[in-house]
């Protein structure tokens, strides 16, 4: 008895291309009859669109008996003609590539199967440099056996498309990054391998996204649309927060030159009442008479807050209103301070706090830094520039300070701020609260280290926060189910904010994106 199959398969081109070994045998240009041993196989091979590939060589290979070959060419309707051994599974080869599909014959005699390949050749090219590719993709490319064609848009979150955008998807298991830079209109294709986990990143965003990549033979194209700031914008906001930090540094820069004239001749200016304690210690000043007005300065707060405890809001002392709102939560606590030259302007405040004592018995433990002591390299997670003191009385307070503030004064616009509280949490105890005060100018070195950081982070914020709240410091807070704290507000809710969830902070937006904020 004769037997007739019609078999469709979904089978695409992958790996090398085939070399034709010595033993082939050519097959007959219409179709042979099948046999007691022998099934007549007809091949037809077809594009997506079902477009026949005509005067398309085809070789196939049975893999239990490789030095055997056999080999046929489509025809004008892209059917091409095989007599094979029954029984058998066969490997299909193009000339561009081996085993871009299989097929197996029935262990019957006398057998006729017919099968449709689904064939796409490719086109695009790739190159590797270290261990990232690039690649050409022409927009004909098809999806291929091993690779899923990838249609990227890249948006801001005004719906605008974004061109020239650098985007990169980091292959977990094999390590290569493939990247691609989006065209005028935004969108951008690749030919991604299959059977790996991929995290997406942007030039300054890491792991926007992530998915999986399974590994079968399916025909894939994925679209994939990603919202995010851009560049362009980017830089312009982070040139924008390097200008006010400059603008503010330099004036008071100004100011502490102005103030070094007066006293170098003298000290009569503890009697006005505007002190930078520090810069008086560094001036030559008496200790004793510094510890003097700090104690003034101090009790005269105090009466102060009896009539008003808003009196830190008005006055615009971010630092000491976030500790006087929170001094009932925050009574035990490490503090960590960023004491780089931005930071000068908010020393006193620190000082003055642990001076007013206005909780009774609280256990203060502080730990300062300054953004590695002037090294010239400053390596992720071994930057240092640590200095702390666990002695809750104002000498060593100062002292340690000054010797921070000696070591080093930052220099550049970020710091090493993951690393420094990774330093303090090894100080803290049971109950204790971890709070950082930090530049909101100024941006996080080492986000990297963050996976580490396994304890709530407080963020007090000092500097001018009407450009809005850095990200970073949003990222902290949100990762370590922690809380951000300005002149007037604790935002404490920012832990319960899920992938893609916009939120509104003053008069600011910020979206959550891969687990970084983002800024709309």
């Amino acid at each position: 008895m004769r037997h007739f199959f019609l078999i469709c398969l979904p089978i695409l081109l992958m790996g090398k291309a085939y070399t034709q070994p010595s033993d082939t045998l050519i097959q007959p240009s219409t179709p042979p009859e099948a046999t007691a041993t022998h099934s007549q196989v007809s091949l037809k091979v077809t594009d997506m669109q079902g477009l026949s590939w005509k005067d398309m060589p085809l070789w196939l290979v049975n893999p239990e008996q490789p030095g055997v070959v056999y080999q046929a060419g489509t025809n004008s309707r892209g059917q091409a003609y095989f007599l094979l051994p029954k029984g058998a599974s066969y490997q299909v080869n193009a000339k561009d590539q081996p085993a871009f599909g299989a097929i197996k014959t029935l262990n019957d005699g006398y057998v006729r199967s017919r099968y449709t390949l689904f064939y796409a050749p490719k086109t695009y090219t790739e190159t590797e440099r270290g261990d990232t590719v690039f690649q050409e993709v022409p927009p004909t490319q098809q999806p291929i056996r091993s690779r899923i064609l990838l249609r990227l848009l890249v948006k801001n979150f005004e719906e605008q498309p974004l061109p020239d955008e650098d985007i990169y998807f980091n292959y977990q298991n094999s390590g290569k990054v493939f990247a691609v830079t989006t065209g005028a209109d935004g969108q951008a294709l690749l030919m991604l391998p299959r059977g790996d986990s991929i995290q997406l990143s942007t030039a300054f965003v890491p792991n926007v996204s992530g998915f999986e990549l399974p590994d079968d033979d399916r025909l894939g194209t994925l679209r994939l649309t990603l919202q995010t700031i851009g560049k362009e914008a980017f830089l312009k906001r982070a040139a924008e927060r390097a200008r006010l930090a400059a603008r503010r540094d330099s004036l008071y820069e100004l100011a502490r030159a102005r103030d070094s004239i007066a006293a170098a001749r003298d000290s009569l200016r503890l009697l006005s009442g505007d002190y930078d304690y520090l810069f008086l210690m560094n001036s030559g000043v008496n200790m004793e008479q510094i510890l003097e007005k700090v104690g003034e300065q101090a009790a005269a707060e105090r009466e102060q807050l009896s009539e008003n405890e808003q009196l830190y809001e008005l006055t615009g002392e971010a630092v000491k209103s976030a500790f006087y709102r929170n001094r009932a939560g925050w009574s035990s606590k490490v503090i960590v301070t960023d004491l780089t030259g931005s930071m000068r302007p908010y020393m006193d405040e620190v000082l003055l706090w642990h001076a007013l004592a206005v909780v009774p018995g609280a256990q203060n433990r502080y730990l300062f830094f300054n953004d590695g002591d002037r090294k010239p390299e400053k390596p992720i997670g071994a930057t240092g520039g640590f200095y702390t003191t666990e002695i809750p009385d104002m000498p060593a307070l100062l002292q340690t300070m000054q010797s921070t503030t000696n070591g080093g004064s930052g220099g550049e616009s970020e710091e090493n701020d993951i690393e420094a509280l990774l330093e303090a949490m090894r100080m803290m105890g049971e109950g204790d609260e971890l709070v950082l005060i930090a530049d909101n100018y100024s941006d996080v070195r080492d986000m990297e280290l963050l996976p580490q950081l396994r304890t709530p982070v407080r963020i007090v914020l000092a500097g001018n926060l009407d450009h809005g709240i850095n990200e970073d410091y949003l990222q902290i807070a949100w990762a370590t189910g922690g809380s951000i704290h300005t002149l007037t507000e604790d935002i404490e809710t920012l832990k319960t904010v899920n992938e893609g969830q916009l939120i509104t902070i003053g008069s600011h937006r910020y979206r959550m994106s891969g687990g970084s904020f983002i800024k709309k």
